[in-house]
């Protein structure tokens, strides 16, 4: 397989996915985001965490790394953004979030998966776990302006993830039922977010693009360098510094949106972030993948 056709292969199922949520939308068809967030965020995503981590073999010391480096690329997405919007005195409330968190769940897994196979998803999904909890905890504090330890403790993605990792260090394997169940519910998760993600970009609503467009630019730009210095820095192997790098150098992802529209947190411009970075990824992905595939 010539190095473009792999490229297709990986980019071309994300893109005809969320393309069709897009269109969906803009039909005027029913679509209801908030069913469907809830299911892939409640049932799905835990059971794909705990099908993925029953398929693939990592041990403890694998597990430990890219959990550290997640959290490393996580604080270095807060450090730059905190400091870039404090120069240009831009509210932190409003933009932190959009920079920090990337879209690691509709777009990073189905990338990883597709490039890398089940050990490129099992480790993409301890960074979208750590993501997940983040901006539901951390992101929504910093829109809302004030703390909720019980964001945490509401989480099944948090469960699902300590549980699949204390399974797969103590060689501990899921009963044959339960694995069928969870592969099953979990298959929901990456083609349904992808379809979501198209709804929800057909529906945004953009003010202006000038300071959209440089903070859109920052987050992938910055993220991806961010990225390959934690894989540097971790000494990651292959696959793993191939996920990090992949998973920090994702789009805004749309819950930033959410939280900016519900703390009213300039949601139009925070929009125009979500919407611009993820059209500048369909761009920036293939080059990405051409530098990192084996």
């Amino acid at each position: 397989m010539t190095l473009l056709a792999e490229l297709a292969s990986i980019v071309a199922p994300v893109f005809i996915c969320a393309a069709l949520g897009f269109i969906w939308a803009r039909r005027g068809l029913p679509f209801d985001d908030r069913v469907v967030a809830t299911l892939v965020f409640n049932v799905g995503a835990p059971c794909l965490i705990l099908a993925t981590f029953a398929k693939v073999e990592l041990d403890a010391a694998a597990l430990a790394e890219i959990a550290g480096a997640s959290l490393a690329a996580f604080a270095g997405f807060a450090a730059i953004g905190f400091a870039v919007l404090r120069a240009f005195r831009l509210s932190i409330p409003a933009y932190l979030p959009a920079v920090m968190f990337p879209l690691a769940g509709s777009m990073g897994l189905p990338v990883c998966l597709f490039a890398f196979g089940e050990e490129g998803l099992a480790l993409a999904l301890v960074f979208f776990a750590f993501g997940a909890i983040g901006i539901f905890t951390v992101g929504a504090t910093i829109a809302a302006g004030s703390l909720s330890l019980g964001r945490i403790a509401r989480s099944p993605v948090f469960y699902a993830a300590a549980l699949a990792i204390g399974m797969e260090a103590g060689g501990i394997a899921l009963p044959r039922w339960a694995f069928n169940a969870a592969d099953l519910l979990g298959g929901i998760v990456i083609p349904m977010q992808l379809v979501a993600l198209g709804v929800a970009l057909a529906r945004l609503r953009v003010a202006s693009l000038g300071r959209s467009t440089a903070l859109a630019a920052l987050r992938l730009v910055a993220g991806a360098l961010v990225g390959w210095a934690v894989a540097e820095a971790f000494a990651l192997g292959p696959v793993a510094s191939a996920v990090v790098i992949l998973q920090s150098a994702m789009p805004v992802a749309v819950s930033s949106y959410l939280f900016a529209r519900m703390y009213d947190r300039e949601p139009e411009e925070v929009a125009g972030m979500v919407l611009v970075s993820t059209l500048l990824s369909f761009a920036m992905l293939p080059l990405l993948l051409a530098l990192l595939l084996p």
